[in-house]
Parts: structure tokens; sequence; C-alpha cells
């Protein structure tokens, strides 16, 4: 008997067979299918998909086997992995000095035939075979070999699929430790940032009402900064938290929204500091989402309408149409514009365009990285068109 060669990449192959996390797990339905197909397209009693470990050879689905595994060194299939990209087929072992005194051949099994076709991953490492054994010398037509080729293919595929089953399912709870580091870190954040911030302001306008008098005007100007830089640390600091609220929001459950009277409820909510003009949409227009991300997305359009409009009127129009697949709702200005070249940047978080709005404040870059969030979460997609100098109109997509 020769005992199957150790291959010149083990290390490697060994590693790549631990990646795929199979080895001792459970009996899988899909895995049984191929064997018990592979045992009847060949007609034989015994088949196996077999994994080639360190020192033995495991089982993962078998017919007619009541062993869980056999030591690597009576292996037929160890030999089958030293030549990855060829059958080994034994027709009658009794005449391969390789195999005549093995003791699966003499005891046993009292195996005769055997057929084996490797099951290689994608960068070429050996895992082991899918096999067919017969204790009668047999010869396996072309179409036995060819159908025992497509189901090792099957078999890699699934092993594939489990793999990445598996790596989704390790970065779901990765993704959820995180998201609970992220839940305390806005409870921090809500406490422990926002609490010392409207102190600040507080104090910065109980102060310049009470001393201003005694100041002179750089030191007016210096609490003014202070007040200022305290309320754009309190907006950024509520934007992340609003950014990331809608982590958690359930957007399956749909409402009935005419657009009209959803419209003006969310220009209430919006503190208006400027002449602006709407035009709504017609009273027919009406389709189904989640209210509470639609709102949010409006509530954000509308506010940046409103924010980043240098006309001494500013006009927003509201805009709607229907297609066979999508409900699509517009938001229309006659604002500043947005440089094409910055129409991808303009949804990166905390991106801004380095511009001041109509009442000198500077954007955080969150609202419309939210408006993206929401989008894509309701399954739609967001588009613009815009000229500097005229004006920007959004596109809500959403499926029907």
């Amino acid at each position: 008997m020769k005992s199957p060669q150790i291959p010149k990449n083990e290390l490697e192959r060994l590693d790549a067979l631990l990646s795929y996390k199979v080895l001792d797990s459970h009996p899988e339905k899909d895995f049984d299918d191929i064997t018990r197909l592979a045992s009847e397209i060949c007609d034989t009693p015994i088949s196996v998909i077999t994994l080639i470990d360190e020192n033995r050879q495991w089982f993962k689905s078998k017919i007619g086997l009541d062993l869980h595994e056999t030591e690597r060194d009576i292996s037929f299939c160890g030999h089958a992995i030293n030549n990855p990209y060829e059958n080994l087929v034994i027709e009658n072992a009794l005449e391969d000095e390789r195999f005549a005194d093995n003791p699966v051949v003499t005891d046993g099994l009292k195996v005769r035939s055997y057929a084996g076709v490797p099951l290689v991953t994608p960068e070429g490492f050996p895992l082991g075979t899918l096999c067919v054994i017969d204790n009668r010398v047999k010869q396996l037509d072309e179409f036995q070999i060819k159908s025992l080729e497509k189901l090792a293919n099957q078999t890699m595929k699934l092993l594939e699929l489990r793999k990445n089953n598996y790596k989704l399912t390790e970065s779901y709870n990765i993704l959820a430790d995180r998201y609970k580091d992220l839940e305390q870190f806005s409870r921090v954040v809500s406490h422990d940032i926002k609490s010392p911030l409207n102190n600040i302001m507080l104090l910065s306008k109980m102060f310049k009402e009470e001393y201003s008098g005694a100041l002179d005007a750089n030191g007016n100007q210096m609490i003014d900064y202070i007040s200022e830089s305290a309320k754009q640390l309190k907006q950024l600091v509520d934007g992340i938290l609003e950014y990331y609220k809608y982590d958690t929001i359930d957007v399956t459950e749909r409402q009935k929204i005419r657009l009209r009277d959803f419209t003006q409820y969310i220009i209430g909510l919006v503190n208006i500091k400027a002449d602006i003009e709407f035009i709504l949409p017609d009273q027919k227009a009406k389709f189904r989402s989640n209210k509470m991300a639609f709102g949010q997305i409006l509530y954000n359009l509308i506010a940046n309408a409103i924010k980043y409009n240098d006309k001494q009127k500013g006009i927003i129009e509201i805009g709607f149409e229907c297609t066979d697949d999508e409900a699509i709702i517009a938001v229309k200005d006659n604002g500043m514009g947005i440089p094409e070249s910055q129409f991808d940047k303009i949804f990166d978080i905390f991106t801004t365009l380095g511009k001041t709005d109509r009442f000198n404040h500077k954007g955080t870059g969150i609202g419309l990285s939210t408006v993206q969030k929401l989008t894509n979460k309701l399954g739609g997609r967001i588009t613009l068109e815009s000229q500097p100098g005229i004006g920007t109109t959004f596109r809500i997509h959403l499926k029907k």
C-alpha cells in the first residue's frame, strides 16, 4: 500500500479548507441530494463528498456508509487531490499497487472500484473529492464520468455559497455590534455634548445681555463668535444624530400620501425667514410610501431650497409625475445652483461646497446624505439637474 503524498502547497491548501468552515458541520440536504444522485447515475452503493484534513478524510455527505471519517493515510481521495485537475478512476483496486493491500480493500468495505473528481477552489486548491465506490469491479462509461464532474462542480458552488453566506452572517454580526456601539455613542452625544453646548449658548447670551455695555466692540464680537460657534457645533451634532437615527426606521409600512396636503404640512414645519413662493402639485397627486422617511426627504430638500436661494424672491415648485413603475417627486428652486462637477460629491456625508447660505451659515454636509440614505432605503433613487445661478431640481424616484 502506498500512502498518499502530501501536496507541496499543503499549508495553503489547509488554510483554504478551513476558510470554508465546513469541517464537522451538520448534514445538509443540498449536499445529500448530490451524493444520492451520483450514486444513482453511477449505479454504485456508495457515494461520498470527502474533505481532506491534516490527518483524516471527513465526509460532508455520504450514501451507503456508516462512517463519518477515516484516516488520511488509507484514503483513495488523498491520492486524488495530488492531481486536482484530473479524475482518479480505479476499475479494480486489487490490480493497483497503490491500493491492493489497503485495509479498505482487503477488509471491511472491500472496495474494488473507485471514481473521484477533485473539489477545487477558484484559487486552485483541492479540498477533497466527490467520489463513488463499489465492491464490484466496475468501469464507468463516459456519460457517468461527465455527470460526476458536473455534480462535483455543483458541490463546489454549494461550498462557495455556504462560505459567502457565512461571511455575510459574520459581517452582519459585526455591523450589529457596531450599531450597538453607535447607539451608545449617540446617547453620550445627546447628553454629554449637547448639554454643555446648550449651556454655552445660554451663558453667552446672558453674558452679552448683562455686560455688553462694559465691553468694547472687539469684546462683543468675540462673544458673538462664541455663540455662533456653539450653534454651528450643535447643528452638526443634531445632524449626525438625525442621520443615524434613520438606520433603524422600518420603511416596509407604506401609507397613502396626498402630495399637496403633505407638502403643506412639511412647509409648516420649516422655519421660513425669507420671501418664498411655493408652487404646489395638483390635488390629484398621490402615491404610497413610508410617511416618516419621505417626510424627512421632503423636509431636507425644501429646507435646502430655502437656505441656498440667493434671489430676492425665492420660488420653490413641488412637481409630480407618474409612470408605469415609478412615482417621481420633484423639488425645483431658482436658487444658487450646483456645478455639474459637484453632483456626485454633494451626497457624501460632511461634504459641503464651501458656500454660506442666505443667512450666512455654513452647511454641515449631512442633509443631502440623509436624503440619499432614506431614498435608497425606500428602494428608490435620486437624480438632479442644476445650473449655477439658475436653480436646481432634485427628483425622487420611488417604485410603486
